[in-house]
């Protein structure tokens, strides 16, 4: 759960940087879900988070970000494990 605190401080540290800059439109997409399968006894929480970071003036050129944290947790015995990834995308229009 340490990495889903990482991904919020992230996320807030990101904003808050984004509003010391003239203020520009943003859009952030938070997508949270989770998952139990009883035969498995497995659970699996996800939180992901894409955001345009920023774009041109003419809007040919865009780099966009990404976070996500998948946490998965095996039943009493076996534990549980956690997947954090960070992504840049750029994007280059003619």
């Amino acid at each position: 759960m340490r990495a889903l605190q990482y991904l919020l401080l992230l996320l807030v540290i990101s904003v808050g940087l984004a509003a010391a800059v003239p203020r520009q439109r943003r859009q952030i997409d938070l997508t949270v879900s989770a998952e139990h399968d009883d035969n498995d006894e497995e659970t699996e929480l996800a939180l992901e988070a894409i955001a345009g970071l920023w774009s041109s003036a003419d809007s040919r050129t865009k780099i966009d970000g990404s976070a996500s944290l998948v946490h998965r947790t095996h039943g009493t015995q076996s534990g549980s494990e956690q997947d954090f990834r960070m992504g840049v995308r750029i994007t280059f229009d003619k």
